[in-house]
């Protein structure tokens, strides 16, 4: 046979060859993304990788077990970082007995019939994911509005041991009322998410994270432009009137659902949404929310909080609050259907000059179910009261 027929012959077989050869199957092929890859586990669990370094860091400062990272576990004698970690858990544990358990199980029969797993809208939040989550453990984003600082993880592998015990003692210091009260006090916190000490919220946003059993799939700097456009900060770098925010992704190391919870530094009095109407039209766009109102001040009683007061009336399904959040008064009882709980005083010391006569007057109602736990401004006397509105 000649060279051209030989080469001929095995060129046919080749192709033929190829052709018999059997497609890929869908499940064979993968969708590789920039920087991970998502894989199908079941009709509704996504499962994606944990980015191992920023989940060990988060778990070293929340007293939590953690991988094998040298880095960290050479600090374990040096530091005393068991001792820390047991500290953590006596606090959580009490946290647990006294109100936490409580307050979930009354979520579970309380807020369960009516709730919604896209979003929580929790303005004058500050990094109490920890409420939030005991709330609402389903939700599929938090979304978390304050003016603290942002801050950053801390890089504890390149830190002197005597720096990660300070700023160990740090984080437990600025923990002190969210177990006590429930809540952080501002003046205190304004100090306690220094640079110089906790570093921001991301930290205690963390903290909590892994104290509610999530793993971190990644941290990433956002921001929302003018145009009320979400996007990576990197982006955005060069534009004006942008707010800047940081995207958690955690998921739950018990069912593997992914979540997001944001957090955006910014003013939203109404002077501060006109400065930033971009954001402004942002949150007015969200998803029918279930909506978290506590220890805010009662700054959403006055015009001043006008806008953001009308923003949460429509985006929201349904409204939490203890009465430091929306006065009762501006609840239409034509479009909300309202459930007070609890016991209710009129406020004092720097609150005394609050007065809600109609909500002294629903109070009196026979139908005011009781409160099992402490919560908000009035928790030293236990006389704590929570107002659920579902929306018509």
């Amino acid at each position: 046979m000649s060279s051209y027929l030989k080469f001929a012959a095995l060129f046919l077989l080749t192709a033929l060859c190829l052709s018999c050869k059997p497609k890929p199957k869908a499940a064979e092929i993968k969708d590789v993304k920039e920087e991970k890859e998502v894989k199908k586990e079941s009709d509704s669990i996504l499962v994606t990788p944990v980015n191992s370094i920023t989940d060990d860091i988060a778990s070293f400062i929340s007293g939590t077990p953690y991988g094998k990272s040298e880095c960290l576990e050479k600090y374990d004698s040096i530091i005393k970082w068991k001792v820390y970690a047991k500290e953590l858990d006596k606090l959580f544990s009490n946290a647990y007995s006294l109100r936490l358990e409580k307050m979930k199980t009354w979520a579970s029969t309380e807020l369960k019939k009516d709730q919604i797993k896209t979003t929580v809208f929790y303005p004058f939040s500050g990094p109490d994911f920890l409420n939030a989550n005991i709330f609402y453990p389903d939700a599929d984003q938090y979304i978390m509005i304050a003016q603290e600082p942002i801050g950053h993880l801390p890089d504890i592998c390149s830190m002197h041991p005597d720096s990660v015990k300070n700023y160990l003692n740090s984080i437990n210091n600025s923990m002190r009322d969210i177990f006590k009260r429930s809540y952080f006090i501002t003046s205190k916190m304004n100090d306690d998410l220094k640079k110089t000490k906790v570093n921001g919220t991301v930290p205690l946003l963390a903290l909590f994270i892994k104290r509610t059993g999530h793993q971190i799939v990644s941290i990433k700097r956002v921001a929302v432009d003018s145009a009320g456009s979400l996007q990576l900060l990197d982006s955005l770098k060069t534009k004006k009137k942008i707010v800047q925010g940081v995207r958690i992704d955690i998921r739950s190391a018990t069912d593997k659902k992914l979540q997001s919870v944001y957090y955006f530094r910014t003013d939203i009095s109404d002077k501060g949404l006109a400065k930033n109407p971009g954001f402004r039209d942002w949150i007015s766009k969200l998803p029918q929310s279930n909506s978290y109102l506590k220890a805010a001040s009662y700054l959403m009683h006055f015009p001043e909080f006008r806008e953001i007061r009308s923003i949460v009336f429509d985006i929201s399904l349904t409204i939490l609050q203890d009465d430091s959040g929306i006065a009762y008064k501006y609840f239409d009882k034509t479009k909300w259907n309202m459930n007070l709980y609890g016991v209710y005083v009129k406020p004092k010391d720097e609150f005394k000059y609050i007065n809600e006569p109609d909500l002294e007057k629903a109070y009196k109602s026979p139908d005011i179910k009781p409160l099992s736990y402490s919560v908000g401004y009035n928790w030293r006397t236990g006389k704590s009261n929570l107002l659920y509105a579902v929306k018509k």
